[in-house]
């Protein structure tokens, strides 16, 4: 009963059987009036055993993957590695996991693979690999690929070599990532411990300054009783009047050291507020960039992700300028920039390229970032005048990192639309 239940809800999908045997084999129907086989698909067991091993581990998340082993094997001690291990020599050696593991596939991939069903040949299989594969679409399109039966051999390893390659590039990327992670959490402590320094040495001179200005009030009280008392004991006491004048004299030079020492207290503490204002900016940038990088790393890491057809292209149609940078973080910024939908134009800021290039590379825009640690003041002058000028959004990024770039872009969620176009006077000589 169990059995049936999950039939009834799996895909169906056309397989070899006896009714299917071509003429002249042995069970094949005497009558050649019916009509011919439905479209038939390659069987998982029936794919090179080399194959198993990329299939397992691109299409299928760990935590399902456990799941469906879990009846074949003891899995509640064992790694996500040993796992993928009998996941493979199950699926090459026992039948029985073998289809599991296929119908497992198929029911993640069910609208992938009716995409792929309408393929009648090897160029319309190759086509549609290629248009999921240029929107990021890999898992999915793999298995359809290997298990369609109009896939020749030769296709199968061309893609089977496709996508061992981009494992080794997604490892590259999200190592590189994790280093810059890495480095904005250090920084990240750096300024928390820097901020928390500050913070001490603004509530000792606060403390200081109100000491300060509670010995002022005192001395102050004592200045304005001793004259009171000296006026009333003039006539009396004449024989005093130039002790009082001496501690008169001392009280007043004791007010003024305390109103310098106030204002210095007072100047200080203005100082440290500026510094720890500072500090918090930069402290909100880092955190920003290091929840932009954690998304991103979320997102490439996720064992249950959602099907790429959902998968957000929030930079869809908007042309971005990027002035300055440096080359290591060029390269993957343009990969994200592509990958979320987007267009990326580089200028190197003059260093090789042309200055006079840049205005007509800033007009082809629709926004221009440029980091302000890797560009010189005269190119960020010259954007800055430009983009006004054009009317075309600006941003000046903390760092060439691709975490600052990612943080800046974060809530595009469409083309930014140009304001109305300024004066076409020159900014600079009216």
């Amino acid at each position: 009963m169990q059995r049936h239940s999950e039939g009834a809800a799996d895909f169906k999908l056309k397989y070899p059987t006896a009714a299917h045997t071509p003429s002249g084999v042995q069970g094949a129907p005497a009558d050649s009036t019916h009509e011919p086989a439905a479209p038939l698909r390659v069987r998982l067991i029936e794919l090179d055993s080399h194959l198993h091993c990329s299939i397992v581990g691109t299409c299928l998340p760990d935590a399902e993957l456990r799941r469906i082993i879990g009846r074949y094997f003891d899995t509640q001690d064992a790694s996500d590695l040993d796992v993928h291990h009998e996941a493979v020599r199950l699926a090459i050696m026992d039948a029985q996991a073998s289809r599991a593991i296929h119908k497992a596939l198929d029911r993640r991939y069910e609208p992938v693979i009716r995409r792929f069903a309408k393929a009648r040949s090897a160029q319309d299989v190759e086509s549609l690999w290629r248009d999921f594969v240029g929107r990021g679409e890999v898992p999915g399109a793999y298995w359809a690929v290997l298990s369609h039966r109009h896939t020749p051999e030769e296709l199968r390893q061309q893609v089977f070599g496709e996508v061992h390659m981009l494992s080794h590039l997604m490892g590259t990327s999200t190592r590189a990532d994790l280093r810059q992670r890495v480095f904005l959490q250090a920084e990240n402590e750096q300024l928390r411990e820097r901020l928390a320094q500050l913070q001490d040495r603004y509530q000792r001179l606060v403390e200081t300054h109100d000491q300060s200005e509670h010995e002022h009030r005192q001395v102050s009280a004592q200045l304005h009783a001793a004259r009171e008392q000296a006026a009333r004991d003039k006539p009396a006491a004449q024989e005093t009047t130039f002790k009082d004048a001496d501690r008169l004299a001392l009280q007043v030079r004791r007010r003024e050291e305390a109103e310098q020492q106030a204002l210095r207290s007072s100047e200080e503490k203005r100082q440290a507020h500026e510094e720890a204002e500072d500090l918090r900016r930069r402290l909100k940038d880092v955190l920003g960039e290091l929840h932009a990088a954690e998304a991103q790393l979320h997102r490439w890491l996720a064992d249950d992700a959602q099907p790429a057809d959902h998968e957000p292209d929030s930079l869809k149609g908007v042309r971005l300028l990027y002035v300055g940078g440096r080359p290591s973080s060029a390269q993957a910024i343009r990969e994200w920039v592509e990958r979320a939908g987007g267009e990326l134009r580089r200028h190197d800021g003059g260093l090789e390229e042309r200055k006079g290039q840049l205005a007509a590379s800033i007009a082809w825009a629709d926004r221009v970032l440029f980091p302000v640690d890797c560009i010189d003041h005269d190119s960020a002058n010259s954007i800055k005048r430009q983009c006004l000028r054009l009317g075309i959004p600006f941003e000046p990024l903390r760092t060439a990192s691709l975490a600052s770039f990612m943080a800046a872009l974060m809530n595009i969620d469409a083309a930014p639309p140009r304001a109305a176009p300024a004066s076409h006077l020159c900014l600079r000589h009216a």
